[in-house]
């Protein structure tokens, strides 16, 4: 890993999580991504997460919606020190109850 964070000067990844009747990011629509959403542990043991340095894009967040159907938060991490990818560890994960589940889609990482 370290051979590619030296020979590289950018890195991204795409994490999306497909959820059911369960929130990862903002509780809805138009609120702010919550305090206690997901958060990334970075290779460099940094921590991507909301509000700081290092927050993830967000192309979409369907996730609120609680309608008995499948939806998805799509992240992007996109960095210029290729040390920060790929990403080792998701906190904050929620807890399901009966009739809400999720399921993880982690993308390879591309160094450029």
């Amino acid at each position: 890993m370290n051979f590619l964070h030296l020979l590289s000067s950018e890195a991204v990844q795409h994490i999306i999580i497909h959820c059911l009747n369960i929130s990862v990011w903002r509780s809805a629509e138009d609120q702010p991504a919550a305090q206690g959403s997901v958060r990334f542990k970075a290779w460099s043991g940094e921590v991507f997460e909301v509000g700081g340095d290092l927050e993830p894009e967000v192309i979409e967040d369907s996730c609120w919606i609680k309608d008995g159907r499948w939806h998805q938060t799509h992240f992007v991490f996109h960095s210029l020190d290729p040390t920060l990818l790929p990403v080792v560890d998701i906190y904050n994960l929620p807890n399901t109850t009966p009739g809400s589940h999720y399921h993880l889609e982690v993308g390879p990482v591309c160094f450029l």
